[in-house]
């Protein structure tokens, strides 16, 4: 065998190896192909469909900005007094049952007291105002754990340099903030 015809019969025997590696695709000719199941409905055409969740699936979702508006309001006392008065109850028994429902809510309650008086006369007082709120809630079954109170006195007025007693009254306040939901 000549060079030639060794490179002849190399290259044959590699294109025979290609060419048996390869899988020939096999059409049946004498059966169709199925046909894709036509689609019975447009997307218009269709009826809307309703989920309706489960008693489960409902979570309730609280507007805690509007609820501390509406239900959390201050507290207003009067002068040298931690007693409620009958505006305050009716805020209390609102917020109680917000509370009820709402058991991850907790509050952090501080004491105001006008700036007449000394500072700790007022601290004292301030602290007497929001422990009274406090226990009239747990009155109402409120975990006391969810309420944590403090006071500030006189040192953070509503309205500061007060020259009569309608202004003295806004400064004697219990006023709520939002620890956690």
């Amino acid at each position: 065998m000549g060079f030639g015809a060794k490179k002849l019969a190399i290259v044959v025997v590699i294109a025979g190896f290609f060419a048996g590696g390869c899988q020939k695709k096999t059409t049946n000719i004498g059966t169709p192909e199925p046909e894709p199941e036509p689609i019975a409905e447009t997307i218009e055409e269709r009826e809307p469909t309703t989920i309706i969740p489960s008693d489960e699936d409902v979570f309730e979702t609280v507007d805690m900005d509007l609820a501390m508006k509406e239900v959390f309001n201050t507290i207003y006392f009067e002068y040298d007094q931690y007693t409620l008065r009958p505006e305050a109850i009716q805020i209390l028994e609102t917020a109680s049952a917000f509370m009820t429902e709402h058991k991850d809510v907790r509050f952090l309650l501080e004491g105001h007291a006008d700036e007449r008086g000394t500072n700790e006369y007022n601290m004292g007082l301030g602290e007497n105002r929001s422990r009274t709120v406090k226990e009239y809630l747990v009155g109402y079954g409120i975990d006391p754990v969810r309420i944590e109170y403090t006071s500030y006195g006189r040192e953070q007025p509503a309205i500061p340099n007060c020259p009569d007693e309608a202004c003295h009254e806004k400064n004697r306040r219990v006023e709520w903030k939002l620890l956690a939901q």
